[in-house]
């Protein structure tokens, strides 16, 4: 690491700007597709699922748990909303009947065009000023940072709960 710093040369400042551009820029596509989450009661998930499950990226909701790194519950529950507002649907799996397939709903299909409309409006807005080279390198380079995140790590064996003591009751 020390010879990459060493090489790249970039201070604290700029490596901080970085950080806190790829903390806070899901804020800007959360509003470009706020409407849409709205007027359909999604979760905060609810509008990037129909996207993947229309480019048939996802298709059962073991696979949505971990592209989002969440708990089955979770994705039940975005589930559930994505099918009261008449999204999607689900069809048993020709090689294991086992299991549950997602499929969109031609309204799911409407409106996962809509969120890429949003999506793209905003990305050619924000980056209008760049070569379409200078976006591309962008895009490499988030994918390498995301595929290259550490997955949560376990609490370590053998070391206990940290526990919150309460103040015994006064006259008792």
């Amino acid at each position: 690491m020390k010879k990459t710093a060493e090489r790249l040369k970039l201070s604290w400042r700029e490596i901080g700007l970085l950080v806190e551009g790829l903390s806070f820029a899901s804020r800007p596509m959360g509003i470009a597709i706020k409407d849409i989450t709205e007027e359909f009661s999604l979760g905060p998930r609810g509008a990037w699922i129909t996207v993947l499950i229309a480019a048939e990226e996802v298709l059962f909701p073991l696979d949505l748990a971990q592209v989002f790194r969440i708990g089955r519950s979770l994705i039940t529950a975005e589930l559930t909303r994505l099918t009261d507002a008449g999204l999607i649907s689900y069809r048993q799996n020709t090689e294991d009947g086992r299991r549950a397939e997602l499929k969109l709903t031609s309204l799911g299909d409407a409106v996962q065009r809509r969120v890429k409309v949003e999506l793209s409006k905003l990305v050619l807005e924000r980056l209008s000023a760049y070569r379409r080279e200078d976006i591309l390198l962008f895009t490499r380079m988030l994918r390498d940072f995301r595929l290259a995140a550490p997955e949560p790590r376990a609490p370590q064996a053998g070391r206990p709960k940290r526990r919150i003591r309460r103040a015994a009751p006064k006259g008792g």
